[in-house]
């Protein structure tokens, strides 16, 4: 489904009018319908963070401009927390979201405003909305976000992380996290033996960003939580390294145990076409022997070589398989790389290549024509 597809399935007529009947409901003076016509002005085409910020702006229009009033009613819709719910259903809160960081993001407001999207994060989350305030309030921001660290709810301890990612998708960068990424860290040293797997994640993914930016700040700390050996940490460095060993990064190969220079033979690397058409599928299949003396872990992947327009080729980096074999053992793999076109990349004509990438090291690769 495409982003507007999901949006309309999302923001739509009925989640609109349910709203205003919530807040009409705790709010008799609440213009019911100037806001259900003020919330529904996008079109087709919107996606999902223009509906949102739609709907956000009927509720500044139509709720009473004292915050501390405002606040009240929309604490006063909040559903009673399901046991095993799934928050992201729970979009009808990211409207209130929106409006808390337009309207609460001041000084004399911060308290209400930090109780209110703790609350909509025990349902939903406040993870864009929290930045505002991390921008404008970065100290007691980051003193709330401790104290949520060691929240007995695992959607609040997930947001001290997720809401200071330096680079959170659908979220603007925060500029002063990716050049210093410590104020998260010290976050993520709590977190980082979590229970709860939608903590365990986030975390993952906010040191994964850190090493887009710092890389040398991001290994320095993996290594030291690896040394740990811990099976929650353990998940969560691993998960953080994904991008690092997909690029072969010797530091990240080094803290997964994987060997530099491990002894390999590669055999029966075949290729099923010479030529091949847009929309078909090229399989290749090779043999990888542990020619060393001692059990060795590899981590197995390949690379396609895509041609450009400027008929230059660029890399992308598939997974196979991570295996620990014995000297002399050996295993075999098949593949299929498909060449339909996709939105996401637009295929060229001309000489492609797949390599096999093993340990970080390029160690074989065969060549084959993209043809119309």
């Amino acid at each position: 489904m495409s982003n507007s597809g999901f949006s309309r399935e999302i923001f739509n007529e009925i989640l609109i009018i349910k709203i205003a009947s919530q807040l009409k409901a705790n709010f008799t003076e609440f213009e019911h319908k100037l806001f259900v016509r003020k919330a529904s002005l996008f079109n087709e085409s919107c996606g999902l963070m223009k509906r949102a910020n739609i709907i956000a702006d009927a509720l500044v229009e139509c709720l009473p401009s004292d915050f501390n009033r405002s606040g009240q009613i929309i604490r006063s819709t909040f559903e009673p927390i399901q046991k095993n719910q799934s928050n992201w259903k729970n979009f009808i809160y990211m409207p209130y979201a929106m409006y808390i960081e337009r309207k609460g993001c001041k000084k004399e407001h911060l308290e209400l405003s930090y109780d209110l999207l703790r609350e909509i994060t025990k349902r939903f989350t406040s993870e864009f909305a929290i930045r505002t305030f991390l921008v404008n309030f970065p100290i007691t921001t980051l003193k709330i976000l401790k104290e949520w660290a060691y929240d007995q709810n695992p959607n609040v301890r997930r947001l001290a992380s997720e809401g200071c990612r330096p680079r959170l998708p659908w979220a603007k960068e925060i500029k002063a996290f990716k050049k210093n990424p410590y104020p998260g860290i010290e976050l993520l040293q709590i977190l980082k033996n979590d229970d709860s797997k939608y903590v365990q994640k986030s975390v993952a993914n906010h040191m994964n960003d850190i090493a887009k930016d710092n890389p040398k700040i991001a290994l320095k700390i993996l290594r030291q939580w690896k040394k740990e050996n811990k099976p929650n940490t353990n998940w969560i460095v691993k998960h953080a390294l994904r991008n690092e060993l997909k690029k072969g990064n010797p530091e990240a190969l080094k803290i997964y145990g994987f060997s530099l220079s491990p002894k390999i033979e590669i055999s029966k690397f075949l290729l099923s076409h010479k030529e091949l058409k847009i929309g078909d599928s090229v399989k290749f299949s090779f043999t990888l022997t542990n020619s060393g003396y001692t059990t060795e872990n590899f981590i197995i992947d390949y690379v396609c070589f895509y041609m450009k327009s400027n008929n230059r080729k660029t890399p992308k980096t598939f997974k196979i398989v991570t295996k620990k074999l014995k000297k002399g053992e050996s295993i075999a793999i098949e593949k299929a790389h498909s060449f339909k076109p996709l939105s996401t990349r637009k295929l060229h004509i001309g000489k492609h290549k797949i390599a096999l990438f093993v340990n970080g090291k390029i160690i074989a690769e065969k060549s084959f024509e993209l043809i119309g």
